[in-house]
């Protein structure tokens, strides 16, 4: 199953592109990844991203981040678009989130078939042969 529309994904990636740097804010999952690396987990840490790219279904709309209030730190982070959140007041802010909400809703669905079809893959229970004819 397809996650991405690649044309509007490529699209969205490109407006991206022309509007940098763009004030963004970590996810819940970008969070999970900072706090395991020992790094500071807050949530209104405010980050800028300076790259834009498009990594195909696996990965989504990639973007480099680079944190704007400490300009001597050489730290830069790699996330999935999906994973930010994108300044409300930059003018891309409303195609972003629906872009966000879409590869949600379709990694969901994705990871729902997988489970039902590992289920599916479980062989039932072989039949035992019956003989022909009356008691045989």
């Amino acid at each position: 199953m397809r996650i991405d529309d690649y044309s509007a994904a490529k699209a969205l990636t490109e407006k991206l592109k022309e509007s940098l740097p763009i004030k963004a804010r970590a996810g819940k999952e970008f969070l999970k990844t900072l706090k395991q690396k020992g790094e500071d987990a807050d949530p209104d840490r405010e980050f800028e991203i300076d790259f834009v790219g498009y990594s195909g279904d696996e990965g989504g709309i990639m973007c480099g981040l680079k944190e704007p209030n400490n300009p001597e730190s050489k730290e830069k982070y790699v996330s999935s678009i999906t994973h930010l959140k994108i300044d409300p007041n930059h003018p891309l802010a409303s195609e972003v989130q629906a872009y966000q909400r879409q590869r949600i809703r379709k990694l969901i669905l994705q990871n729902e078939a997988g489970f039902a079809a590992e289920l599916m893959t479980i062989e039932p229970a072989k039949k035992k042969k019956r003989g022909k004819g009356f008691g045989n």
